[in-house]
């Protein structure tokens, strides 16, 4: 979209409009879509909005809520809302209980991304179920600052600086798709208080233990009171420029990904190292990262430290060599391949 994201806008009809505009640079205005709506501002004022551009546009809208237990009755009060404004709106609702095993706080990735991980697992599930071949997130642009600073402390590759993409493939034939990633946080809260329309509040977002808490609550306006105001402004243009370099990247990685990989099936990659002999260590690590993607493992953990660690391994002259990386994965070098692996 040509509106500058930084730049908050004040009536309900130019927010539509902006997420009318953003199913069109999608290419899905028309399609059947499924919102994920947790009952908070964002995905609120998604469903919301939607709904006005379903019933202008004819095009067939249900949503999908996840329950994952871990905030008691707030999080039953969230899906009686959820429930509640479907049925007002005549808008189809899959729900259902997901709760996140006790484990997860032990476990590496941790409860937030064993939670994404069940949503995700659910929306693929409701998507065939609804018959809908994309399921729309409310990530903002604030969301889309805080990933890439969040990416940034904790250590990323040039594909991290590149945010959370406009559009994603889920699996074969069902895309995730972020119609607000345009639009400011506030321009969603302005957009609500326009339509009268309440929304969840979840009092864990102000609990400063969450490092993405931290980011937005001391870091982020840290860095806007004492170093630069227009910080946001700035960390949006990053991203668009490591887009930009990513996408010619993304061309040779392709190639080189398809002459490497001798055998793929789920959580198995077997490739040959020889294709990638002579090529330059960035292409190795991207190589490495478009693997992982496709085999669906988790990418939270894959910083440039283990990036560098695999792009080693691949050039290694050790006949036989075994590492463990993040997300439960093995990487065995062999004398002319490299096998990776995930248990399961």
């Amino acid at each position: 979209m040509s509106r500058n994201p930084a730049t908050p806008i004040i009536a309900a009809e130019l927010f539509v409009n902006e997420v009318a505009d953003a199913l069109k640079s999608l290419g899905v205005m028309g399609q059947p879509i499924a919102v994920a709506v947790s009952g908070g501002a964002d995905s609120t004022s998604l469903l919301l909005s939607l709904h006005t551009l379903s019933c202008r546009e004819r095009f067939e809208l249900a949503a999908v809520h996840a329950n994952h237990e871990l905030r008691g009755e707030d999080s039953d009060a969230d899906e009686r809302f959820v429930r509640q404004l479907c049925q007002r709106l005549e808008i189809r609702l899959v729900c259902h209980r997901l709760p996140v095993p006790l484990d997860a706080a032990q476990r590496q990735e941790g409860i937030e991304v064993t939670a994404r991980e069940l949503r995700q697992r659910f929306f693929l599930e409701a998507s065939r179920e609804l018959n809908v071949q994309f399921v729309a997130t409310a990530h903002t642009a604030d969301d889309q600052v805080e990933t890439v600073l969040h990416r940034i402390v904790r250590g990323t590759s040039l594909a991290g600086l590149t945010g959370i993409p406009r559009r994603r493939e889920l699996a074969p034939g069902v895309h995730l798709i972020r119609p607000l990633l345009g639009l400011r946080r506030s321009d969603v809260l302005v957009y609500l208080q326009d339509m009268g329309q309440s929304f969840c509040e979840d009092r864990t977002n102000l609990e400063l233990n969450y490092t993405r808490n931290r980011i937005r609550h001391e870091l982020l306006p840290y860095l806007e009171r004492h170093f630069n105001p227009q910080v946001r402004e700035a960390v949006l243009r990053l991203t668009t420029l490591a887009g930009d370099y990513q996408s010619a990247i993304d061309a040779e990685v392709q190639s080189l990904v398809r002459r490497a990989v001798v055998k793929e099936r789920a959580n198995h990659v077997r490739l040959r190292t020889a294709p990638f002999r002579k090529s330059p260590s960035i292409l190795i690590r991207e190589s490495m990262r478009r693997i992982w993607i496709r085999q669906g493992w988790p990418l939270q953990e894959l910083g440039q430290q283990e990036l560098e660690h695999l792009a080693a391994l691949v050039l290694s002259r050790a006949r036989h060599q075994t590492c463990q990386f993040p997300g439960g994965v093995t990487a065995k070098r062999g004398p002319e391949h490299l096998v990776l692996e995930r248990r399961k």
